[in-house]
């Protein structure tokens, strides 16, 4: 099925949710669509990324109202490091064959990562395969990362795009890979060993134990297959246990938001959806870690085609 859109340019802006494998935006007519999502892009990359390619088409000399821009925000953990050759260590980040740096990307595709381009944190643990990457994030990790700072940043970058859209009145539509707004948490049931039974584990810690062991992602985080593992939406909002947020959540615009909404949730993003909404399985052998493409598929056709069409 083609979708029928009004808006001759649709950019879309996020993390592998919007451009892994036949996400979403390629199920959108993609002669229009740029695609500017990348893996493991955090929410101030998602920003700055889809900023730029608004405004290379506005250099093309394309009408503002022909776009309509897309962004799926993603982890508020995840951040980037830009480096250039003014840096010392720069030539050491960008060692390696190009088609195996993936601990690299730019938005940009004019600049090159020789002169510069920016360093995905990624996850904690995480090895590239550079030690270099890997010594320089492991100390992030470390030393500096906190969830405060990174919901800030992510507010930041919300605003950024709101009041840039505004400004070049460009319509817009903004979502979430998931719930990043709650510190939601939900308990372990048994037979999984990656935490213990009855743990509270909060969502966004299960990144990163899934990525530990390897591949426990076939626990469908969100599909409460034992009565015990619930989501609460009773739990409490990021900005409400960090006030060095507040003043930044109470500015941003929630008209043009989609959520997925239930009994359990209220800011659910396209995984609540895929697994409460649809009760599709994640991509289960594929590619546990994100929807299969025909969940992608049937989220183009049943919500993104209400937004742009």
């Amino acid at each position: 099925m083609r979708l029928i859109k009004m808006y001759k340019n649709i950019v879309t802006s996020g993390c592998s949710f919007t451009n892994c494998g036949m996400s979403w935006p390629f199920h959108i007519n993609d002669k229009n669509v740029y695609n500017i999502g990348t893996v493991g892009a955090g929410n101030s990359y998602i920003s700055r990324a889809a900023i730029w390619q608004c405004e290379d088409l506005l250099n093309q000399g394309v009408p503002s109202d022909e776009i309509y821009l897309i962004v799926m925000w993603s982890g508020i953990d995840r951040f980037e490091f830009l480096t250039s050759k003014e840096s010392p260590s720069h030539k050491d980040y960008i060692s390696g064959k190009v088609e195996n740096r993936w601990w690299l990307q730019n938005y940009n595709q004019n600049i090159k990562d020789e002169d510069s381009t920016w360093i995905k944190s990624s996850v904690p643990d995480m090895e590239w395969a550079n030690e270099s990457i890997n010594h320089l994030t492991s100390q992030y990790w470390k030393h500096f990362y906190t969830e405060e700072e990174s919901f800030l940043r992510t507010l930041e970058s919300i605003i950024r795009i709101q009041n840039y859209c505004k400004k070049r009145k460009i319509k817009y539509k903004l979502s979430c890979w998931q719930n990043i707004f709650n510190k939601y948490s939900l308990k372990v049931p048994s037979g999984h060993g990656w935490a213990h039974e009855d743990q509270e584990i909060f969502a966004h810690q299960i990144w990163i134990l899934g990525w530990l062991d390897g591949g426990h992602w076939t626990c469908h985080r969100y599909w409460p297959k034992e009565i015990d593992w619930k989501i609460s939406k009773d739990t409490p909002l990021l900005k409400d246990l960090y006030p060095q947020t507040t003043h930044l959540w109470d500015i941003i615009d929630w008209d043009d938001w989609w959520f997925y909404e239930d009994e359990q949730i209220d800011y659910g993003g396209l995984a609540e959806w895929v697994v409460l909404g649809e009760r599709d399985l994640m991509g289960v052998n594929e590619d546990p870690a994100h929807p299969s493409p025909d969940s992608h598929k049937k989220f183009a056709e049943k919500v993104v085609e209400k937004w742009i069409s």
